[in-house]
């Protein structure tokens, strides 16, 4: 098919939704803030057109997912989850469109800085003061029954990262069985190396700590006044301000033990490179954090996530099918409403090797006996306040023990950014640009291994992801940020 150039393409969408906009018959709506008069046709005719500007210039953002009907709406697994989900007719119902919302706005900001300067132009000034006003305006009409708004609830669904299709021609319930054979295969070695001494494990090159500071730290006493005091909201969620949660992460933060043999062994930052491929700037040591949120026994609690990028993961050998430009590991902590954590969990960046480290106030349950992946469990820890160290091995960047050193000292101090950050990156001409692109994968960073592994569904296994976008099983279905893994895995024992 033909593609129009940019700019063409943007003005002829930009008339198109103007001349629809013309031919409709506005309803009566409420006022829109600061009292100009909007109406449903012309709010939903812009909402299409940003849509059609987002969709051509490629900039869409995955981290949450769209409605289907409701384009002011987006939503991810904690707000889907059943344990979440309101009654039609009670009063969380406006405080999860309220969420589902907020959502679809911080989408939207990331695609709109995102978006090129032709296409800019197309929209105008004040493209999200427009798309803010007219979202109450939606709202309004679309839930203004019970069955509206049982009509929502049913819509509101997060499709999971697995294709079905791929599946079915792959034969998954065949071809599944010898997969699942490898992954206990490599539980098995996986768990062969937890099992050695700290100080037999081998060392390539030179072992390099990456830290923080203590002096942010918070005492534990303060983490659970602070989590049992906390104001929490319809969805369980605690209210604690930007600096409570500064001083979470700061308390928490792991040091980073890794055995540095080449640069592709080093933390940096992801920028996107003169050759149009993403990169990590390994002089500037970043670890990109965000907030998640689990649920168990009806009660929320806070989980926070702690990522780091290498530059690749080079091959070994000359058929190495899992090497591949940029690599990199997410350490997750979930804290019970004492303040002290709960599990542990870690997986790279791509959803590959997902492990569970659980407190000793966890145990684990006797196996579903259902066909899935089963959760590899190398580890358990004895809960205590403070970050722990990450041993973490050269090339592969598998992770090989997690330990508590009082004294652990840094070879360098790394600093915090929010992972939202990666989701717009300057560029040298000054436009921005997400690491990730419209589906969530990181483009460059495709792996051999997807000519072999997509019977099981997942789209370009080994490519690094977005946030709500990492499928951690290959067999069975499972998500990083799905909210009921501990308790779909784990029993509370003390």
């Amino acid at each position: 098919m033909t593609r129009l150039p940019h700019a063409a393409a943007y003005a002829m969408l930009a008339m198109g939704v103007a001349g629809a906009v013309a031919a409709c018959a506005g309803k009566a709506v409420p006022a829109a803030a600061g009292g100009h008069a909007v109406d449903v046709d012309s709010c939903r005719a812009l909402f299409t057109l940003v849509d059609a500007t987002v969709e051509e210039a490629g900039v869409g953002d995955a981290q949450f997912s769209r409605i289907d009907g409701y384009p002011y709406l987006r939503i991810d697994r904690f707000l889907a989850d059943a344990s979440i989900k309101p009654d039609p007719d009670g009063e969380g119902f406006d405080v999860w469109v309220a969420a589902l919302r907020a959502r679809d706005a911080d989408a939207r900001r990331v695609e709109l800085r995102n978006l090129p300067a032709p296409a800019r132009d197309v929209l105008g000034n004040g493209a999200a003061e427009r798309l803010e006003a007219c979202a109450p305006v939606l709202e309004h009409e679309d839930t203004d029954s019970p069955e509206d708004r049982q009509r929502l609830l049913a819509a509101a669904q997060v499709p999971g990262d697995y294709s079905v299709s791929l599946r079915v021609v792959g034969l998954y319930p065949f071809t599944s069985l010898p997969f699942n054979a490898g992954v206990e295969d490599l539980h098995e070695s996986m768990l062969a190396e937890f099992a050695r001494p700290l100080e037999s494990l081998p060392v390539a090159g030179r072992l390099q700590r990456y830290g923080r500071p203590a002096a942010g730290a918070l005492s534990a006493a303060s983490i659970r006044e602070l989590l049992q005091d906390a104001g929490r909201d319809a969805h369980g969620v605690p209210a604690l301000s930007a600096t409570e949660i500064a001083g979470l992460f700061e308390t928490f933060a792991p040091t980073y033990e890794i055995d540095v043999a080449t640069d592709d062994d080093r933390i940096g930052t992801p920028y996107w490179s003169d050759d149009g491929l993403p990169s990590v700037d390994v002089q500037r040591p970043v670890v990109f954090h965000r907030v998640s949120f689990a649920r168990l026994d009806g009660d929320t609690l806070l989980q926070l996530n702690y990522s780091v990028w290498f530059p690749s993961r080079p091959p070994e050998g000359d058929f190495d099918l899992l090497s591949g430009r940029l690599d990199g590991i997410t350490f997750r902590v979930t804290l019970a409403r004492d303040g002290r954590p709960l599990l542990y969990d870690t997986m790279h960046n791509c959803g590959c090797y997902h492990l569970f480290l659980p407190t000793t106030r966890l145990a684990l349950k006797p196996p579903s006996g259902a066909h899935e992946e089963a959760p590899l469990v190398p580890q358990r820890i004895e809960p205590r306040i403070g970050g722990p160290t990450l041993r973490i091995a050269h090339g592969t960047h598998y992770l090989q023990r997690v330990y508590f050193d009082d004294s652990p000292g840094a070879d360098r101090i790394y600093e915090f950014l929010d992972d939202d950050a990666l989701r717009s990156l300057a560029l040298a001409d000054g436009e921005r640009r997400s690491l990730f692109d419209s589906d969530g994968l990181v483009v460059g960073s495709e792996r051999g291994e997807r000519w072999l592994f997509w019977p099981m569904g997942i789209a370009e296994p080994g490519a690094m992801r977005q946030w709500g976008r990492h499928a951690t099983a290959f067999v069975g279905t499972r998500h990083f940020d799905d909210p009921d893994l501990i308790e779909r895995y784990f029993v509370v024992v003390e």
